[in-house]
């Protein structure tokens, strides 16, 4: 078992060391996991030193706090808001994979629902995001007012962002399924910044609302139905012909298991997903988000990525 491999996304940010250093459960520093020696792959400002002259402290977490809606509609079910927060949020949650906890300013902590950043704009320090109404967290914000509660910034919304981030100059598909065409919206538009060659496809559903195509106009966006087999199909053959170098698929588990089973033995095409798990705290303290890998790993999938 390769504890290397796993790259914490909050190392060497303002929120590194936090509580996990406390708890010697650190995911990156081998001595802040209770080890006597240091073998980690960090390459930053050393974690441990960090937690030394903090007098064995984490760093302030990230707080709850008020920002005005300038703007929101109701489509369906779904809540679509424009946000002014600070232009330091505005910056940092510019990154693909970005995402808040929002909630109702009257109601308590633990209504706190994470919502991935759909767009942000740093000049005019807005963000917008998308909320599908389906539980009672979200419902809570159908009567949304004049504020909302936002705790962040937090970053691993989508697996694979060092692919996403490195990937240049290549042929790129995008599938994006009903809400995750929120999150996919930062990730096309860092595919198109480091100049790739972008085919876009959107679940043809009547009642689902096309975030993609209020974004870019572009002529590789088709529609297809993402609920039959027809999709992962059409997907082996657009592989074929196009030879892609990466693929994004944004939506459900199965969606995901369906296209890369079908098409991951074609070539070495390297795979963007969004992060579908249950994410409660955001700070790999709940476990709620935790999963095992194949090497019977537990991974805090809120915090961690993947490095190959």
């Amino acid at each position: 078992m390769d504890f290397k491999q796993w790259q914490c996304v909050d190392a060497g940010s303002e929120y590194c060391p936090c509580y996990l250093a406390e708890e010697n459960d650190c995911i990156t520093c081998t001595q802040l996991q209770g080890k006597s020696y240091c073998d980690c792959n960090w390459r930053g400002v050393c974690i441990y030193n960090d937690f030394y002259f903090l007098e064995n402290k984490r760093k302030d977490t990230r707080t709850a706090q008020e920002f005005p809606i300038l703007d929101g509609k109701v489509v369906n079910d779904i809540i679509i808001l424009s946000i002014q927060v600070t232009k330091y949020m505005a910056r940092v949650l510019k990154q693909p994979g970005s995402y808040v906890f929002v909630r109702d300013k009257n109601n308590d902590y633990f209504f706190d629902v994470p919502i991935s950043i759909m767009d942000s704009d740093e000049e005019k320090s807005l963000i917008k995001i998308a909320i599908e109404v389906r539980g009672v967290k979200t419902k809570k914000l159908m009567g949304y007012g004049d504020t909302i509660m936002i705790r962040g910034p937090y970053w691993n919304g989508i697996f694979g962002l060092d692919y996403l981030k490195t990937t240049k100059n290549d042929r790129c598909l995008v599938l994006a399924r009903g809400i995750a065409q929120a999150p996919a919206i930062l990730a096309i538009k860092q595919l198109l910044k480091n100049n790739n060659n972008v085919d876009i496809i959107v679940n043809k559903r009547a009642h689902e609302y096309n975030f993609i195509n209020e974004y870019f106009n572009l002529d590789s966006i088709q529609e297809v139905d993402m609920g039959s087999n027809d999709v992962a199909i059409l997907c082996r053959r657009l592989m074929e012909e196009n030879n892609y170098k990466l693929i994004f698929i944004g939506g459900s588990d199965s969606l995901q298991r369906k296209i890369i089973k079908n098409i991951e033995e074609l070539n070495q095409v390297k795979f963007v997903t969004t992060n579908n798990n249950a994410i409660c705290c955001g700070e790999g303290i709940c476990g709620a988000c935790a999963k095992m890998n194949e090497d019977g790993i537990w991974i805090k999938t809120c915090k961690v990525q993947r490095v190959d």
